[in-house]
Order: C-alpha cells, then sequence, then structure tokens
C-alpha cells in the first residue's frame, strides 16, 4: 500500500518544508474547503513528477499499486470535445467457460490473488533467509573491522581504501580467503619488508663488513707452544736442568747472580767459577729468538682479538641493520667467539710465561665462521631490501596482498572458518527460494497475459452502456444517454434523446456525474487500449459539484461500494483517499456500517488558512460533522446520561430532529401517529409534534415545564418509537450508532 505522499514544491502548501500526507491507512477520507489545495494533492498523486522533490512513498507490499485519480483534469481529459468515452473492460454477455476462467483468475482468492499471495509469501522467506546470511557476513564484518588494529602499524597501509567502508573491507577478505587457504607468513616477518616497500623515505643500506679470520699457522712461533723452549743442551749444567725441568725457574733467577755478589742468590753458598758463563750458553740466542717469537705470537693473536672486540660492539649500531640481523644468533655467536679468543690468548700467555711447557692452542677459526655466516644472512636480507627499493612498485602489490593473506587466514581464522562452515548452507537455501520465486513470477506473468487474452476476446460496450444508462435514468437524468460509439471501437457517446451529441451542452452537475459513473464502473476492470492487471489505489478529488440530493445519494453508494470492497478484499481497489468540500456528502460516506473495519479508516482535514500555506492533519476520529449530526450528538448524550439532558432543551432537539426528517421525507400524518400511542406516551407523542407545528425554536419557561432524569427517558423511548412507527428505525439507529 501507499504509506506518504511527500508532496513539495507544490501551490498553497509550505514552498519550502512541502507537507507530507501520511501514513495513509486502506481508506483515507480528506475534507477541505475550495481553494485549501486538495485538487494539487490528486494531481501530485496522478503525476508527482509535476511538483519538483515529490514522491510516493511505498510499503513494504512486493507491487506498488496502479494510481488511479477522479478530479478536474480527469473530467476534462475523458469528455472528450467530439463526446467519444474509450471503451472500459466490464464482465458482459460471454459464455459461461471464459466468465468462469474470469472468475477464477480475478476474484478475491482466485489465481491471480493467490499466486500474488504465494510470491508474497517466497518474498517474505527469501528476506529473512537474506537476513540470516547478512547475519553471518555482519559477524564476519565486525571481526574485520575490529582487528584491524592487531596488524603492525608498518603494515597499516593494506587498509588504503577500506578505511570507511567495512562492506569493501569484507569483500576484499572474502575474495582474499577464497584465493588462498592457508598462510605460510607472519606479520613479524613482513614488517622487514614493509621498511623498503611501503617506506617512501627508505633508502638502500650498506652490506656488512666480515669480521677478519685469524690464520696462526701464518703467524711467526705457531708451532712452539706445542714445542718445549729449552736452552743448549752443550753445557756441563744442561742435563740438571732437564732432570729437574726447571728451566724457566733457572732462567728467570740467572738474572739475580750479577747482583749477589759471588754468592747463590737462593743457598748462599760461593757460586763456582764458570756458572754464569754456562747460563749465558745455555740460554744462547735460539732461545731468545723462540721467546721473541712467542711473544709476537702473542701480540699478533691480541691484536686480532681487539679488532674483533671492536668488530663485535660497532656491529649491531650500524643504520638500518636492526631488522636484517639476526640478534639471537649474533648474540650467540659472538658469545662463542669473545670465549674462543679469551682461550687464545690465555693459553699464548701461559706457554710465555712457562716456555718450557708444551701448551695446545685452541684455534677459534669456527666461531669466526658463526659470526660471519649470521652476518652473510644479514648482507642477504638487505641485498633483497635494496633490490625491493630499486622496484618498489612491483614489490609494494606483492607485500600489501601478502599481508592481506595472513590478516584472512591467521588474524581472522577462526572468524572466516566459522563463516566458511556457515554460509553455503545459506546460499543453498537462498538459491532454492530464487528458483521457486522466479516460477512462481513467471507462473503470476501467465496467469496475467491469460487475463489480457480473455479480455481481447470480451470487447462488447454493450454491457457499460445498459448499466450507466440505467443509473442515469434510477436518478432522473433523462436529458441524455450513453451510446455505441460511431467513431471510436468499443467506445461510447453521450447523446440527445433526439441523437445529437451532448457533451458540448452538458452543465457542470452533468459533466461532473457521468465522468465519475465511469470512473466508477473503470475501477472493476481495464481499459481495453491498456494492459493494466494491477490492483489500483483509487483517488477522488469532489466527485460532488453542483449535484441535486438525488445524484449526492447515487454517489455516495457508489463511493461506499468501494470502500466495503477494500474491506471485503474484493476488486482492484486495495486503497483510497477521497476528499470532499461538501459537509453533507462527507457525512454520508463516512458513516461506518456494522462490517467496516475500525482500524482501516482514517479522516483529515484540509485546512486552508489566512495568509499562511494550507496544511493537512489525519486522525482517527471524524471531526466533521453537520448540525443535524449535532442534533443526534445530543441525543445519545442524553441517552447515555439522563440526568444531564434533563432540560427544556433536549425536547427542542428531539423537535428539530423530527422536523427535519420527516419534513423532507413529507406526507407525515401527525394525528395518525399520535393514535399509535397510549397513555403518557400518547400525550409526549403530541407535545412533540405540537412543539413542531408550533415552530418554536426556543426552550419553554422552566416554570411551565421542568424536565427530570424520568421524563427524559420518557421522550427518548417516544421518540424512538417515532421512528419505529414511521418505518424509519434503521435511520435511528444510524444516527445513534445502534450496531447491534
Amino acid at each position: 500500500m501507499l504509506e506518504y505522499l511527500r508532496l513539495r514544491n507544490a501551490p498553497a502548501f509550505d514552498a519550502t518544508a512541502g507537507v507530507d500526507i501520511g501514513p495513509l491507512k486502506p481508506v483515507n477520507f480528506l475534507f477541505g474547503p475550495n481553494g485549501s489545495g486538495k485538487t494539487t494533492i490528486s494531481r501530485a498523486f496522478a503525476d508527482p513528477d509535476q511538483f519538483a522533490g515529490t514522491t510516493l512513498e511505498w510499503g513494504s507490499s512486493p507491487d506498488a499499486l496502479d494510481v488511479k485519480v477522479y478530479n478536474r483534469d480527469y473530467v476534462n481529459a475523458t469528455l472528450t470535445p467530439a463526446g467519444h468515452l474509450p471503451g472500459v473492460f466490464l464482465l458482459g454477455e460471454t459464455s459461461v467457460a471464459i466468465q468462469t476462467e474470469l472468475d477464477e483468475l480475478t476474484g478475491a482468492s482466485g489465481s491471480i490473488a493467490a499466486a500474488k499471495e504465494l510470491i508474497t509469501g517466497q518474498a517474505g522467506a527469501l528476506a529473512r533467509k537474506r537476513e540470516e546470511i547478512a547475519a553471518v557476513r555482519d559477524e564476519l564484518k565486525q571481526a574485520a573491522w575490529t582487528k584491524r588494529s592487531s596488524v603492525p602499524a608498518e603494515l597499516g597501509e593494506m587498509f588504503t581504501g577500506y578505511k570507511s567502508s567495512k562492506e569493501r573491507l569484507l569483500e576484499h577478505l572474502l575474495e582474499v580467503a577464497v584465493a588462498h587457504p592457508t598462510a605460510t607468513e607472519d606479520f613479524d616477518a613482513l614488517k622487514v619488508e614493509a621498511a623498503a616497500v611501503l617506506a617512501e623515505n627508505a633508502q638502500p643500506i650498506a652490506e656488512l663488513p666480515l669480521g677478519r679470520p685469524i690464520r696462526l699457522e701464518d703467524a711467526p712461533g705457531f708451532d712452539l707452544p706445542g714445542t718445549p723452549v729449552v736452552g743448549s743442551a752443550d753445557v756441563q749444567i744442561a742435563p740438571l736442568i732437564l732432570k729437574l725441568r726447571n728451566a724457566d725457574w733457572v732462567h728467570d733467577g740467572r738474572h739475580y747472580v750479577d747482583q749477589a755478589d759471588g754468592l747463590c742468590p737462593f743457598c748462599q753458598q760461593r757460586i763456582p767459577t764458570g756458572l754464569a758463563e754456562q747460563l749465558d750458553t745455555y740460554f744462547d740466542g735460539r732461545y731468545t729468538q723462540q721467546i721473541n717469537q712467542l711473544k709476537q705470537l702473542q701480540q699478533h693473536v691480541q691484536a686480532w682479538a681487539d679488532s674483533w672486540r671492536i668488530y663485535l660492539d660497532e656491529l649491531p649500531t650500524k643504520v638500518g641493520v636492526f631488522e636484517h640481523l639476526n640478534a639471537d644468533r649474533f648474540k650467540t655467536a659472538q658469545l662463542q667467539l669473545e670465549q674462543a679468543a679469551t682461550q687464545l690468548t690465555h693459553a699464548i700467555a701461559t706457554k710465555i710465561s712457562g716456555p718450557s711447557a708444551v701448551v695446545t692452542v685452541p684455534n677459534p677459526a669456527s666461531e669466526v665462521d658463526g659470526v660471519n655466516a649470521v652476518v652473510r644472512e644479514a648482507n642477504a636480507s638487505i641485498r633483497t631490501f635494496n633490490l625491493r627499493i630499486q622496484n618498489r612498485a612491483t614489490a609494494k602489490k606483492a607485500l600489501l596482498d601478502r599481508c592481506w593473506v595472513v590478516f584472512a587466514r591467521g588474524t581472522l581464522a577462526a572468524e572466516v572458518a566459522r563463516y566458511e562452515g556457515a554460509m553455503p548452507g545459506h546460499l543453498t537455501g537462498e538459491g532454492a527460494i530464487i528458483q521457486r520465486l522466479r516460477a512462481s513470477e513467471d507462473e503470476l506473468k501467465a496467469k496475467q497475459d491469460r487475463l489480457r487474452e480473455i479480455q481481447s476476446l470480451v470487447t462488447s460496450s454493450k454491457p457499460i452502456i445498459d448499466t450507466i444508462n440505467r443509473l442515469l435514468n434510477s436518478v432522473g437524468f433523462h436529458s441524455f444517454r450513453l451510446a455505441e460509439s460511431p467513431a471510436v471501437p468499443d467506445g461510447y457517446s453521450l447523446v440527445r434523446a433526439n441523437g445529437d451529441i451532448a457533451a458540448d451542452t452538458l452543465s457542470e452537475g452533468e459533466r461532473t456525474f457521468i465522468t465519475f459513473l465511469y470512473f466508477a464502473q473503470s475501477l472493476q476492470g481495464a481499459p481495453q487500449d491498456t494492459a493494466e492487471t494491477n490492483d489500483l489505489i483509487a483517488v477522488i478529488d469532489d466527485p460532488i459539484s453542483s449535484l441535486d440530493s438525488d445524484v449526492l445519494y447515487a454517489v455516495s453508494t457508489l463511493v461506499r461500494r468501494v470502500v466495503e470492497d477494500i474491506a471485503a478484499g474484493k476488486g482492484r481497489v486495495r486503497q483510497m483517499v477521497l476528499m470532499t468540500h461538501n459537509a453533507h456528502f462527507y457525512k454520508e460516506v463516512t458513516y461506518r456500517g456494522r462490517r467496516d473495519k475500525l482500524g482501516s479508516w482514517q479522516f483529515g482535514i484540509v485546512r486552508k488558512r489566512h495568509g499562511q500555506p494550507s496544511e493537512v492533519t489525519l486522525s482517527a476520529k471524524n471531526s466533521i460533522q453537520t448540525g443535524y449530526g449535532a442534533l443526534w450528538d445530543e441525543v445519545k448524550r442524553a441517552s447515555e446520561q439522563p440526568a444531564a439532558g434533563a432540560s427544556a432543551g433536549l425536547q427542542n432537539i428531539l423537535r428539530r430532529i423530527l422536523e427535519t426528517y420527516f419534513r423532507v421525507l413529507g406526507g407525515v400524518d401527525d394525528s395518525a401517529i399520535v393514535a399509535k400511542f397510549q397513555g403518557d406516551e400518547q400525550h409526549i407523542c403530541r407535545s412533540l409534534f405540537s412543539w413542531m407545528n408550533a415552530g418554536s425554536h426556543f426552550i419553554f419557561d422552566a416554570v411551565d415545564y421542568s424536565p427530570t432524569p424520568a421524563t427524559v427517558e420518557a421522550n427518548l423511548l417516544v421518540f424512538r418509537r417515532i421512528f419505529e412507527e414511521q418505518g424509519q428505525l434503521g435511520h435511528y439507529r444510524m444516527m445513534m450508532d445502534e450496531r447491534g
């Protein structure tokens, strides 16, 4: 159904804010004076585009209704200067088989209605299934949106283009997940690449120098640590030194001989003659040379150890090295090399302190290789880094793609797995519903095509001509009639009794009435020159112009029939908006019968304001009533609360109602009515008619007449019986809202 007419840039209404008419119900009555904007509203229903910004807002129904509008424009367009009306499809004189099929196709529970109901149900099932799919998608979408913060800042550029749309983020995530079932990397590894690829100011890094190896075999005195360094064996004291293995002690002690004044520095005995010469001969030039070689070896080893200490301290501090050098492995290799260097320098020092001892000198070559292996790996990473800088554009895309793989299959592994587990079943269900829905839509189209085919077989205008002519006669219109058009196949002509075309000479009332009859009939079918099969919303603007009371009741009866069909779900009209300025007509069409669905009606006022734009208000309560209706409202109030009606004014109200109603009917026999009552009731009845005949419109003097609640009840009882005795109880019950 239509929910709102949002009217903008239209005459009579606020040029800026416009007016929103709604929410609309199945039946909507709007009352407003001439010039308040009713015709503008009807034109907006007919063609919203003629007022910029005006829209029709439909509800949740899968199919919008076709809008059919009766207004001044419809009257002018329908009654052409030649007086021809296009044909209107209506069930007429046709075969029983075709009529039966038409009933099956177009009935309230017919096959077209059933097909539409089935489509509505399937569309609802599809909507619910898509809500389930959306819920699964939303769960993953929200998780992805939240877990963006877990991605290292260095890789945040991967979300460029996806920061303002959760839906785009999800779509790309799903594309990546489909293309990559697993991830073989993590963000820590990708951060190293990001420094070269994503940092716009990244510069190439110089490769690290390798640490200097040590070649002990090329150093002077390399073989001396493993060989005892002793003096000459040609002197007499040599065997004793060798036996005692104290050459190092003797060598150090002989320096004290020269300072001991001929005495032994240890036993204080006189030093034998020639001992000093024997010692000098024992520790000859070869011994001194070997000692010097050992010292050179020590200097060589110490210089190498010092250079490594500096190298190991400076290497981690070089610019850009941190991301490429494996810190843990480097630390381990550094510790091992430092320990090896310490052991080597200690062994050489031990040899020098005791040249005659045999010392094993460790070779730190493997530890040197260990450190250099870590450095070579760092250099390989640096070369890759520098290469990426040279090929930044290509490498950047590849890196970001790999970041998405880690994000999908690492960071969101659990969430993506749940999505992939749930979605196939939902998509299969959605596909099945769509397939059934399309089949139902095809079936509906086939039925509608069949309906149009049958309509093309029923082309006679005679039935509608007879129907409208009967209506014209029934309301006293004898000055013209409908005849088959000689110019338009299956069309109509308005002709006078002598056969002349009548359209040019019709009065305003005649034009309004005949076009409304045509409009009312068109609501039952579809014009034969269109493929119209959809249900309708009927918009009626002032179908009452200068019409007499008989025509007013005829038009109101046709409108009431539309209202009843809407309530019963019959015919093609599903919603109606009626606008009028005629209060009596408004009262007739808004009377609620026992079968009217109270919740489906709505009342409105199009209010014309002096110096201000018109406004439209809607309410469930009908605030428009005639003076006659107001009199009846007082009777209803007195009937419900007799004490409130205990005044002379009630009798005056009862008299005015009797005067208004029975004088309109005419032929009232006062005495005949009074004779039908007995006792006090007869006196009350005679009093009411006496007041009526006296023509008094005023309240009697309270001295002469002072009613009580009891007399109020008696008067009301007689008042009701007057209508009952005159066969007008139906009118009484209608005005008193007696629905039982």
